[in-house]
């Protein structure tokens, strides 16, 4: 079954920094830019830069724990889910926030976002000459799949699975390269001491 992403969520902007952020250590205040989701869609809330105070209104909408944040301009669209966090967090504008209705699991919703396809169909809907930015009414038209929420969980952890096989074998051809490296170190080591050698 398919629905409109707007009918099973609600979309919305983040907020405009006119200049650029300063990182205030101890910052009672956590901002999310769209290159703080990573390519795995994960948010990492501990690295994110924190400010005193936003430079607009009194009380600018926080992001809540569930929320998927979307990145909103460029070539990709990763989106991530908002983990537990201390602090309160606030979104800029190159950041889409959506909310999933009871219908969606946040991580199901991330997860077909990041999807190829659908990576695809959001780059046909973006516009600009310059950078492609992706309108929150034209997200809001996007067709999401939506099956049971068993089913939701059951691709989620499927997708957890391949994600933790793919970073596992990332680490082994590391390690691999790391010991081609010291094997050429070795020899290279061998023949030095050999061409040195008395009588050589």
């Amino acid at each position: 079954m398919e629905n409109a992403l707007g009918s099973i969520a609600s979309i919305r902007s983040g907020i405009s920094f006119r200049e650029t952020i300063r990182h205030v250590e101890g910052g009672c205040i956590a901002i999310v830019q769209a290159g703080d989701i990573d390519a795995d869609g994960v948010i990492d809330t501990e690295g994110l830069l924190r400010v005193v105070n936003l430079p607009m209104q009194k009380s600018a909408p926080l992001v809540a724990v569930g929320d998927v944040l979307l990145q909103s301009r460029g070539l990709s669209y990763r989106a991530g889910v908002v983990p537990s966090h201390a602090k309160p967090i606030v979104a800029t504008a190159s950041v889409l926030v959506i909310s999933p209705g009871p219908a969606v699991r946040p991580a199901y919703l991330a997860h077909f976002l990041n999807d190829p396809v659908t990576q695809a169909e959001l780059r046909t809907l973006a516009t600009g000459a310059t950078i492609a930015n992706l309108k929150r009414s034209s997200l809001e038209q996007l067709q999401v799949l939506v099956p049971s929420i068993e089913d939701q969980e059951r691709i989620v952890a499927y997708g957890e699975t391949l994600r933790e096989i793919s970073r596992l074998e990332t680490r082994l051809a590391e390690l691999r390269r790391t010991e081609l490296r010291a094997l050429l170190e070795e020899c290279s080591k061998r023949n030095r001491k050999r061409v040195n050698a008395p009588g050589s």
